[in-house]
């Protein structure tokens, strides 16, 4: 199946799909490693800095390699800024593309938006955008995230249709408490009223959720449940175990210089949190 299709089976079937930001060849065999295990659907995304970072045709390789050892993955190249670097995903063999214009004038978004829509339509592939510049950077932060910017970014709905209507989109960025990642001491709060508003609002355009790394559980599962969130995108949590885990494996195996004898324990942990995140998310055995 393609990602629309994956996508309608999440939404009438009441779960999300994953979104495993992939940073190195570590978190990629972790994250392939869960969805075989849970037999479950990933989407595999990279960001704009990952993307470049690996290169494309790499990717597109690699995710390869890996369906033809029987892992369901859908590619996506996530949060990208500029109209060229989303061509280029499209031609290398991405299925699913989020164009972030969210930092261009309004009118700049849309009309990009528009022609990435047109030419990801003609090859069957799904598209995904927002308005809003998601509050938040990817990563483990002390102290808090201010109320204000995080009020900022949230979605207002008739805006949102009006960007849905104008573009064409697939998949709406929705905000509505979710910001990018870790703030110690300070909770994720998900406004529900908001979100089912604006569930309301684009009853024909599938919902995302950003900055999942952090919102508690249950918050998560009732996301999916009455806002019909099919998409709910994890990083900081995958960096965050692949950061603390590597640590303690160099300071446990410090005369050990081949990396990839100090690797499996990383991976291991990495794998445990996307299992776990699966399991909330409803789509174990979804692969089956």
């Amino acid at each position: 199946m393609n990602a629309q299709k994956w996508l309608a089976k999440a939404e009438v079937e009441g779960f999300a799909l994953g979104a495993f930001n992939i940073d190195n060849l570590e978190i990629f065999k972790a994250v392939v490693a869960a969805a075989k295990s849970k037999k479950s659907p990933v989407i595999m995304e990279f960001s704009d800095g990952e993307a470049k970072f690996i290169g494309v045709n790499n990717i597109v390789d690699m995710v390869q390699n890996a369906r033809e050892e029987g892992t369901t993955i859908l590619l996506n190249l996530d949060h990208s800024p500029e109209k060229a670097d989303v061509e280029e995903a499209i031609a290398a063999g991405f299925e699913m593309v989020h164009f972030d214009g969210s930092k261009k004038p309004y009118e700049e978004n849309v009309e990009i938006c528009k022609r990435i829509v047109a030419k990801a339509h003609a090859k069957d592939l799904t598209v995904e955008g927002e308005i809003d510049h998601i509050a938040g950077s990817s990563e483990v932060h002390e102290g808090q995230l201010s109320q204000e910017e995080i009020k900022q970014a949230l979605t207002n709905p008739a805006r949102a249709k009006e960007f849905v209507d104008g573009t064409g989109i697939d998949i709406f960025a929705a905000f509505f408490g979710n910001y990018h990642g870790i703030f110690e001491g300070q909770e994720k709060l998900v406004d529900f009223d908001l979100l089912k508003r604006v569930r309301e609002a684009l009853l024909n355009t599938f919902l995302s959720m950003h900055g999942g790394s952090g919102i508690s559980d249950d918050q998560v599962k009732e996301a999916i449940k009455v806002g019909g969130i099919v998409k709910v995108n994890i990083n900081t949590e995958l960096r965050q175990a692949f950061k603390d885990t590597t640590e303690k494996v160099l300071s446990e195996k410090n005369e050990e210089y081949a990396v990839y004898k100090l690797m499996p324990e990383v991976i291991s942990a990495i794998q445990s949190v996307v299992e776990h995140k699966i399991g909330i998310f409803g789509s174990t055995g979804k692969a089956s």
